[in-house]
């Protein structure tokens, strides 16, 4: 197996610890140095770059070269994209926030503003019309794309950790005070859960519905539902981790492991 990376972040450590725990071979691959006019050794590659384009980039290269690539470049660039994952979202049956392209706005009382490439809740905001939409977007990249969503109860949500199309860890996330957003990257509240059957289905089928091997998946929860909010395709674990005390990393490695042995 091969982890390819620009930076090793925890989580990447965390994989190279339970690959060395479970007795399996984990090499490193700097994504900056691969050759793209030459094939890769075949085998399977866990895609787990900062860069987004560059997760699309290696994956790409790595599936062009016959070999297979965790998660895979479709999967990656559909995810990448808010706008488009949400399409995909909408188009498998799955329940997900009234959306428009900005600047216009659906009919709700509060909205959240996000560009549709972004995460960790940058360029994140809050408005309670379309004036202050425009307000936001003032000055803002014309070639960028926002999206504009009915905000969905408090904030507080449940990221829920696919592997393998089930759900091996969960967790409730919850505003900080004085914030609305959960990211637990800004300070969200969070809680090792146990997800009822209703919402790992909507992880699963979210997760199947990009064509994700493994994904974090954002359940919103709000007006007497829960709604797909959002998939990551190369989702930080580390908070679900601790919060669940289930070991991601172990349960990543033995799939994309038994992934090679096919």
């Amino acid at each position: 197996m091969r982890l390819v990376v620009d930076i090793l972040k925890e989580e990447e450590r965390m994989l190279m610890k339970a690959a060395e725990r479970l007795g399996v071979r984990l090499d490193i691959v700097r994504v900056d140095g691969l050759d793209l006019a030459e094939d890769v050794e075949d085998g399977v590659y866990l895609i787990r770059t900062l860069s987004h384009n560059r997760a699309v980039v290696a994956a790409a290269h790595v599936e062009a070269s016959g070999a297979i690539s965790v998660n895979g470049w479709r999967a990656l660039a559909a995810g990448w994209n808010k706008a488009v994952a949400l399409a995909m979202l909408r188009a498998s049956g799955l329940p997900v926030p009234r959306t428009r392209l900005a600047p216009a706005a659906p009919d709700s009382p509060e909205l959240i503003v996000k560009p549709a490439f972004g995460s960790w809740g940058r360029k994140v905001a809050l408005a309670k019309s379309r004036e202050d939409v425009e307000a936001l977007l003032k000055g803002a990249d014309p070639d960028e794309v926002y999206l504009v969503q009915e905000r969905i109860g408090d904030g507080t949500d449940i990221r829920a950790f696919v592997v393998g199309y089930r759900v091996v860890a969960a967790m409730i996330r919850r505003p900080p005070p004085g914030d609305w957003r959960s990211n637990a990257a800004r300070g969200g509240l969070v809680e090792g859960v146990t997800p009822p059957p209703e919402v790992e289905a909507l992880a699963v089928k979210a997760a199947r519905a990009l064509n994700a091997e493994y994904a974090g998946v954002d359940i919103l929860i709000g007006n007497g539902a829960h709604y797909v909010g959002e998939v990551n395709m190369v989702p930080e674990f580390k908070a679900v981790s601790r919060a669940s005390g289930v070991d991601v990393a172990a349960e990543l490695m033995e799939y994309v492991h038994e992934m090679e042995k096919r």
